[in-house]
Parts: structure tokens; sequence; C-alpha cells
């Protein structure tokens, strides 16, 4: 899983280097093992880092220069692909050689996309000076439009990116649309009839609260989760805690379906940790120690409710439960956001394999015990697309049955 993001001005006085940085920084959520950019003056300038985007350093970003550029931040090493002709970022998995791939886009877009292997949401920088945007016919991943002005145009995974910009997002891809931008202008074409498979961990756990994707408000969204969750397992508690942050508003939906109390349950120490992006198992346990710290008065002698987006391996939240419980809760009852994952991701998102995910092999009441909860309960398929809105969704870690992409 990836952010991408990419600039274009379309008077060469500009530099757009900051712009594309800071756009990056914004989609850092989705992942940040890695962070590239590339920046296009009379050639390409790219820098490519073992770190997340915020922790890049200004004298690195001094190096580059230009007036159109892309940026990543994700867990591929290696991004941007940087071809003879361009630049390629991406978000999710295309098959074949990627450089190639990315001359190919530059040579002949309509056709080399229409080719293209695998199911992903990229973005091309040519020599000559196009920004080329596409998503797959599934639209699986993410990919929006909008600009700074009448000065740039701007390509991102997600509408947080326009805000952390001060632009506008103006529109969302369609699944198999094209958009090609140069300093004469923007045009869109539908390389691919779209198919729509949208997916749902970008929607439950990926996307950053503030940003609208494959159009919906994922605060809205997240907050009907939480009264889903209401209706299907109603828990007479004492306090309602969200996990932060991606689960804040499932328990604000959870709280007023109920009319229970809504407390803040934790603070956090540095910078956010999103464990399940995490690459290795101490960064996994520490993380939770760093972003879940619990706040005592919220919590000591309650019956808590607490609701997480997500169950990948169950480390998390066994930290979370003893920690709640070494400043003592007198009950807690998981509820999570999401049905249970029990199938590996073939697109890019960070689901292992089926033998790590706990729901995939343990009862509920094993979980339970295992985690040191009182009760455990996951969200129903059901309850999770009428939450959404539509079922144009791709649910395969859930269900096991996925989109047949190519």
């Amino acid at each position: 899983m990836a952010g991408i993001v990419g600039v274009l001005a379309f008077d060469k006085v500009w530099d757009v280097t900051k712009f594309v940085y800071y756009g990056t920084l914004g989609l850092q959520h989705r992942g940040y093992s890695y962070s590239g950019l590339s920046t296009l003056n009379e050639g390409f300038s790219t820098l490519r880092e073992r770190r997340a985007p915020e922790d890049v350093e200004e004298d690195s970003l001094a190096q580059l220069h230009g007036w159109a550029g892309v940026g990543y931040s994700g867990n591929t090493e290696g991004i941007p692909v940087e071809g003879k002709e361009a630049v390629m970022v991406y978000d999710g998995v295309i098959k074949g050689d990627l450089p190639s791939i990315a001359d190919s886009i530059a040579r002949d877009p309509e056709r080399a996309l229409a080719e293209l292997r695998g199911s992903a949401s990229l973005i091309v920088l040519t020599k000559d000076g196009r920004m080329i945007g596409y998503k797959d016919d599934y639209g699986i991943k993410p990919l929006q439009m909008g600009g700074f002005g009448f000065d740039l145009a701007i390509l991102a995974s997600e509408s947080s990116a326009f805000n952390v910009l001060g632009g506008e997002m103006t529109k969302e891809l369609e699944p198999g649309e094209m958009v090609i931008i140069d300093v004469y202008g923007v045009q869109t074409k539908q390389v691919k009839e779209p198919r729509r498979a949208y997916c749902a961990i970008d929607i439950v756990y990926q996307s950053r609260i503030d940003s609208k994707v494959f159009g919906l408000d994922v605060y809205d969204v997240r907050v009907r989760i939480g009264e889903a969750l209401a209706e299907e397992r109603p828990i007479n508690g004492d306090v309602v805690i969200g996990v932060p942050d991606t689960a804040i508003p499932y328990a604000i939906g959870y709280s007023r379906k109920l009319g229970l109390r809504l407390d803040l349950g934790f603070t956090r120490t540095g910078s956010p940790i999103r464990t399940m992006l995490a690459k290795d198992d101490f960064l996994k346990v520490v993380g939770v120690q760093l972003k879940l710290n619990p706040i005592k008065s919220s919590v000591k002698g309650k019956k808590v409710v607490l609701i997480d987006d997500s169950m990948v391996t169950g480390n998390t939240l066994k930290n979370t439960v003893f920690n709640l419980r070494r400043l003592g809760a007198k009950e807690v009852h998981v509820l999570i956001g999401s049905p249970k994952l029990i199938s590996a991701c073939p697109y890019g998102m960070e689901v292992p394999d089926s033998k790590e995910l706990i729901a995939a092999n343990l009862s509920d009441e094993e979980i339970a015990k295992v985690i040191g909860a009182d009760s455990i309960y996951w969200l129903s398929v059901e309850g999770l697309k009428k939450a959404i809105g539509h079922s144009h969704l791709c649910l395969g870690c859930m269900t096991k049955v996925y989109p047949k992409v190519i």
C-alpha cells in the first residue's frame, strides 16, 4: 500500500519540490517504510529514502528542483521507478518490467494502459512534460485530481494531500480512466470499461479520516460503521473508547446510537505508528506503546467498550487490553469495525497470509482469551456494506472472493 502524488505547474518558472514533498507527507499514513521524490527540469532528479517522508532531511530536498514532480510514500523500495523516458509512482501491483512499462506509457499511453497487467493506480511523469494518471478498471486503489488555483495541477491518492497543500480536489478518476496533463491543459479518456471493486480496507482503515475516497466521506462512513456495530452488538458499558486515530469515529457512532458515554481513552507519544504497516515485530510491539498510552481515569473501575478498526495478528489489541486491565478496567469488550480478515491481499494491501491472521485460525472465544478480553465481535459483511452505502467493494481479505484482475 502506498500514497502517491504528482504536481505539474502550468508555468515553468515554478519550483514544485516542496509541493510534492508536503503532498507526500499528507499521504504517509498509507505507508512509510520508504519514500521517494522525482522532479523534472531539464531532466529528472530523483531522491529515494529508506524512511518516512517526515524524516527526509532538508539538505536532501535541496538537491531537487523542477516545475513538475511525483512523490511516493509506501512499503515498496525503489520507487519512483525511473525509465529512459519517464518516471512512475504507483499504489498496488503492476506485473512486468517497471522501467519499460513507464517508458511505454510515455510513448503510447492509451495502448500501454489498455495492456497493463495488475491492479494499481499510477502517475507517470514524462521527460517531455506530461503527467499521466490512471486507475485500473476495478478501481481498487483511489486516485484523484485537482489543483492549486490556476497554477498547479495535482494528482493524489487521497484528498488529504490536497488539504495539506491548500489545493482543491475536483474529481476522482473513474475505474479505467486516464488523464493526461501538460502546460496546455487537461484531457481525460476512458481506456477500459469500469468494473468497480473499491478496496474495503482502504475505507475502514487506510484512508485518513479527513479524506474523501471512492466518492465517500471517510469520517461519515466510519461513524455509520460505529452505528452498525451498535445495532449488531449493543453492550451496556460504562464508557466507549476508540483506538486512535482510525477507530475514534467508530466509537462516536456507537456511543451516539446507544446513548453511552464516550471518552478519550489514550494519548500518544511521538509520531503516529500504524502497526499494520510496520515491517518488523519489534516496531509492531513498540509501536503499540508509542501510540496507545491509556488514560487511567477513563477506564479505572469501568466496563469498557473498546472499538478498533481491524485485527490482523492480535498483538496490538493484546497489548492494549493488557494495559487497560493494568490501569483498573473492570471489563473490556472488544468490537472490530470490519469483518474478520481471513485471507491475504494480492493487490498490495498489507494483509498477510491466512496462517498469520488470528481470525482465520481461532474461534471468537479463543481469540478473546488470547487477547485478554471479556468478549469480542466483528462487524458483519452485510453491516459493512450497509454502512458504506454500496456493494461495489473488494472484500477478498474478508471473504476469499476476489475480483478477477489480469
